[in-house]
């Protein structure tokens, strides 16, 4: 019997991602269906123009206390051209920029406590460039790298995993499904329009991809 260590555990799970976005990934307006042993799994409202969703949210391994990385998926997977611009879905303080084997370029962005008394930060991983540094305050909207492919977790497919870490109680910061999190509410993928305030003390996101409309302006 072939025993597996981390790294073995990982090549297989990048195997098996790569055979699902082979089928799946890319295009614009589409989102990807929940893993069916999610059992809180949203209704995700994409917006036409919005780069499409490839792979959902998942903590199954994590809520059976398992811990097990081959069973959680702790952000959403967005696909998108190699070199395509990936933006701040809100303003904060830049707290990591750097590189390294498996998620490849990584920026960490912490928008600080809410007016609910919340911290929460966003994470961007896989990037193919990086163009923000630690201690830079970031607008939202603002370009902070370009969409890549660079990690042994990317499987050589250009794509951004995106993750929302929110404040939960005495637990600190969790991993949460940023479909919970999105400006025009829960489920309802929003993209970035510059013309729209939205900094109210409210941790509210948007889309950290342009979506065509916006780009074009």
């Amino acid at each position: 019997m072939i025993r597996f260590d981390r790294l073995g555990r990982a090549f297989a799970l990048v195997a098996a991602l790569a055979a699902l976005w082979s089928c799946s990934a890319g295009g614009y307006g589409t989102s990807a269906i929940y893993s069916p042993l999610v059992e809180d799994d949203i209704v995700v409202i994409m917006p036409p123009d919005a780069p499409s969703i490839s792979q959902q949210f998942r903590d199954v391994g994590r809520r059976a206390g398992r811990g097990n990385p081959a069973s959680d998926h702790n952000g959403i997977d967005i696909v998108a051209r190699v070199g395509a611009p990936v933006i701040a879905a809100a303003p904060g303080l830049v707290t990591q920029s750097l590189i390294e084997p498996m998620y490849g370029n990584r920026v960490v962005i912490d928008h600080g406590v809410d007016a609910g008394g919340r911290r929460s930060r966003t994470v961007y991983m896989h990037l193919d460039s990086r163009t923000v540094r630690e201690g830079m305050q970031v607008a939202r909207g603002q370009t902070i790298g370009t969409m890549g492919r660079t990690g042994i977790l990317a499987a050589a497919i250009s794509h951004l995993h995106f993750e929302v870490h929110r404040e939960r109680g005495r637990s600190g910061l969790q991993a949460r499904d940023p479909h919970r999190f999105w400006a025009d509410g829960v489920g309802r993928v929003t993209c970035f329009d510059p013309d729209r305030p939205l900094e109210d003390g409210t941790f509210r996101i948007t889309y950290p991809v342009p979506c065509r409309d916006t780009a074009a302006r």
